[in-house]
């Protein structure tokens, strides 16, 4: 009996000391709230910027046109590089047009010596007509010789310096200091001013460069509202983003406005320049222009993390006064970098919760933690 008193005690220790250790295990496996990372909405200025998609055009681009027909017998620069005005760019065979030449200065040499002998007749004759030697009748022929004699001068002068402009068309030199493209004629290629290979070239001066982009009739009836896009700016205060994700280091100016809409696209077209020192840009860039159109006083921006969609609803988790997590539905406006505007749902002192994972639902409780933005950074 003694006995079994012992072991009875022994077993109800060693069950109470069980019962306790358990408690304690499940008192610390209890998780403590999760961080939940948070701003506090405070308004401010946010620039609204709008971007269009533009393609980009040399300060002044001009096309080489054949004006002669011949051999192409030489090409003088190196496609893709910078010419200088009056450089020789392209040589067209000239045999044709100095066998013109010539024979045109032989008819030349010819009228004078026409007209000099018609004036020396005209004197001679007209001292005698004088003192009634010879019929008035042979002194008007005489006059009438050496006027046609230099009628006829002028007109074969005049017939050798078009022929001359000719021959010169057979050497086309830049009319611009500038960079020139891919040659579309090669060495031995007959030129025709009228054929399909007329067209040799372009030039274009790339010290600054247009680009041209189109706003529709609605965005421009919207924004005139809040930018006169009529009028020229001269502060420079446009983007471009370049394909390649980059942004132009000079920012660019307003140049041109068209006077109507188009009317079968319904769109108007805009054009600014941009600085381009380094001719890092070239003609025929696709490119997007991004520029400020309105500076929102007092609004409400948010990390744009922080907002979800479902269904075409927007939606962001605040932080309540018991930090429990809620559900707040918002009504977004423009994006801006990484931020996105609220227009409604959200007042100043609110604090949102940036946070991307499920673990967050709505009633969960958590510590609140300063969100601080980082690169690349993950929640």
């Amino acid at each position: 009996m003694l006995y079994y008193r012992y072991y009875l005690k022994t077993t109800l220790v060693l069950l109470g000391l069980f019962i306790l250790g358990s408690c304690g295990k499940k008192e610390q496996q209890a998780p403590p709230p999760l961080s939940a990372p948070f701003i506090t909405i405070t308004p401010k200025d946010v620039p609204i910027y709008k971007e269009f998609a533009g393609q980009t055009f040399g300060d002044l681009d001009i096309e080489l046109t054949a004006r002669v027909d011949g051999i192409l017998t030489a090409i003088h620069f190196t496609e893709g590089q910078k010419v200088s005005k009056g450089q020789l760019l392209y040589s067209i065979d000239p045999l044709e047009y100095n066998t013109k030449v010539e024979q045109i200065k032989g008819q030349v040499a010819s009228s004078q010596s026409a007209l000099v002998n018609a004036e020396e007749e005209l004197k001679r004759i007209k001292p005698l007509a004088d003192m009634n030697a010879v019929s008035k009748r042979e002194l008007d022929a005489a006059v009438a010789r050496a006027k046609a004699a230099k009628s006829n001068l002028e007109s074969v002068t005049a017939t050798l310096k078009n022929q001359q402009l000719e021959r010169s068309y057979c050497d086309i030199i830049s009319p611009i200091d500038g960079v020139i493209g891919i040659s579309n004629v090669r060495v031995g290629d007959y030129i025709s001013r009228l054929g399909n290979n007329a067209k040799l070239n372009t030039v274009s001066r790339l010290s600054q460069v247009r680009v041209r982009f189109t706003i529709s009739e609605s965005e421009f009836l919207d924004y005139r509202k809040k930018v006169d896009l009529t009028a020229k700016k001269e502060q420079s205060n446009m983007e471009l983003l370049l394909s390649d994700g980059s942004t132009h280091p000079y920012k660019g100016r307003l140049s041109l406005t068209d006077a109507k809409i188009d009317p079968t696209t319904g769109t108007m077209t805009i054009e600014c320049i941009f600085p381009n020192p380094n001719n890092i840009l070239r003609a025929g860039q696709f490119s997007k222009v991004r520029t400020m159109v309105e500076n929102q006083h007092n609004a409400i921006a948010i990390p744009q993390k922080a907002v979800t969609e479902i269904q075409g609803i927007f939606q962001v988790l605040i932080i309540d006064k018991e930090n429990k997590i809620q559900n707040r539905i918002v009504e977004v406006g423009q994006k801006v970098g990484k931020e996105w505007t609220i227009l409604k749902g959200l007042q100043s002192g609110d604090r949102v919760a940036i946070v991307g994972s499920l673990m967050y639902q709505p009633g969960t409780v958590v510590t609140p933690v300063p969100y601080v933005e980082k690169e690349n950074n993950t929640l």
